[in-house]
């Protein structure tokens, strides 16, 4: 299987790093004009000499002098050779010191543009912006290496990362185009299979549920129709990500769904709801069960969210007119009992999920999920059993909110728990006061 390079080396580094120093004074490279001389290393070039025998001869231009100016007056020169800042970035990528790596990239980039280094360290320096999430500089980076070096293999891997970077960026129609145009390369399986989850990941975020659905599709089947030597493994990155990504599509589209008067429109669209449902399930599951220490966490805090919706959605839907406020009341009774099994279905994905993360080997990026699941875990036992929870879900209903954004907003919940204490703690006094102190309050 074919994977993105995370670091470009041309040789490993043998020398001590540079001094730091160095590396923080002012620069001024001065590069010297060429200069012809004898030599062991061979051009394409020959000259005849004074016998007329031909001998080779070789070209170069020497090393660009650093002079460190202090007040206006040169005070150091010393001579800057390109590969030794290459293996010095290199020394400090691979200890994670990527400002100062991107510092020495920088260096080849500016002063080395015709160098054998130019390209690696165009790619490493976006690698090392990636690290310090500078997003759009590491975009311009990798564009750079696609416009210089078209024909080049680096230049399908850069196109691969820009797309990442311009992700992260927000910049999502640029990495639906982009992935587009890789498409019309000559990719091997892997790539191309990359390329359509990763525009399917792209659509999901401009919540284009049909079109990220496609892309996805594309891969899945893409991958089931590869030859045995190419086939990706179900467990591998694309595929269960293609998988989720399956799942959330039809997910989008269910929790896009309201449900709405009259009755017959409710009834259809809460069919068409229940199978995008079963569909997103399906194929999160299909993700949860190979067990992938990124995807399969994720995939499992995304049933018990798609039961959780489920349930939310049906609870918010449209209330018929007229009803007085026991008739509201007893609405409300009646429908969280019916709807009461998807809310234990949702608790009981949630804790099975936790106790999946436990077990398998988590990805260090898994932690969010795991503790997403943690905090609807708990949300969702205080809708099924606490009814401070029931009274306020219903008035968000009542007065046309979202539960989703509303329901367990800290600052509204917490003043809505204040107030319902306070009512308590009147009625108690009241109850325990002597009947004309009761009604002097009332009064």
């Amino acid at each position: 299987m074919r994977r993105r390079p995370a670091l470009h080396v041309l040789r490993s580094p043998a020398r001590a790093a540079w001094v730091s120093g160095v590396r923080r004074a002012a620069l001024l490279l001065l590069v010297a004009g060429g200069v012809a001389m004898s030599s062991a290393c061979t051009t394409g070039a020959t000259r005849s000499d004074e016998a007329g025998v031909e001998t080779p001869t070789s070209t170069f231009e020497a090393d660009p002098t650093l002079i460190r100016v202090r007040d206006g007056e040169v005070i150091d020169t010393e001579s800057l050779d390109s590969k030794e800042v290459f293996e010095n970035a290199y020394l400090d990528f691979q200890a994670r010191r990527y400002e100062d790596a991107l510092q020495n990239y920088q260096i080849i980039i500016d002063y080395f543009a015709d160098s054998r280094f130019i390209l690696p360290s165009l790619y490493n320096a976006g690698l090392a912006l990636e690290h310090l999430e500078q997003w759009e500089d590491a975009a311009l980076l990798y564009r750079r290496i696609i416009d210089d070096f078209p024909e080049s293999e680096e230049s399908i891997n850069a196109s691969f990362r820009l797309g990442k970077s311009l992700h992260e960026a927000g910049r999502y129609e640029e990495v639906v185009e982009i992935m587009l145009s890789l498409g019309l390369r000559d990719l091997n399986h892997f790539d191309t299979v990359e390329a359509h989850v990763r525009r399917g990941n792209a659509l999901l975020e401009l919540e284009e549920w049909s079109e990220a659905e496609d892309a996805f599709q594309a891969a899945v089947d893409l991958n089931r129709r590869a030859p045995g030597d190419e086939k990706l493994l179900e467990n591998s990155h694309f595929i269960v990500q293609a998988y989720f990504g399956l799942g959330a599509s039809f997910h989008g589209r269910m929790d896009e769904l309201k449900l709405v008067l009259p009755t017959e429109r409710m009834t259809e669209d809460l069919n068409t709801k229940a199978d995008l449902h079963q569909s997103a399930q399906a194929n999160y599951l299909r993700a949860l069960r190979q067990h992938h220490p990124y995807w399969s966490v994720a995939a499992g805090y995304k049933i018990g969210r798609l039961y959780q919706d489920f349930y939310l959605d049906i609870f918010a839907a449209e209330i018929p007119d007229g009803l007085n406020e026991e008739q509201i009341t007893i609405y409300f009774e009646e429908l969280r009992e019916t709807i009461r099994v998807v809310m234990e279905r949702a608790l009981s994905v949630y804790e099975r999920n936790l106790g999946l993360a436990r077990r398998i080997v988590q990805s260090p990026d898994a932690a969010a999920w795991i503790d997403a699941t943690a905090l609807h875990l708990e949300r969702m036992r205080a809708l099924l059993d606490d009814p401070m929870v029931h009274r306020r879900a219903e008035q968000i209903v009542l007065a046309g909110g979202s539960l989703e954004e509303e329901l367990f907003d800290v600052p509204a919940f917490a003043r809505e728990h204040v107030r319902q204490a306070l009512a308590k703690a009147r009625d108690a006094a009241r109850e325990a006061s002597p009947p004309e102190v009761a009604l002097h309050e009332a009064n």
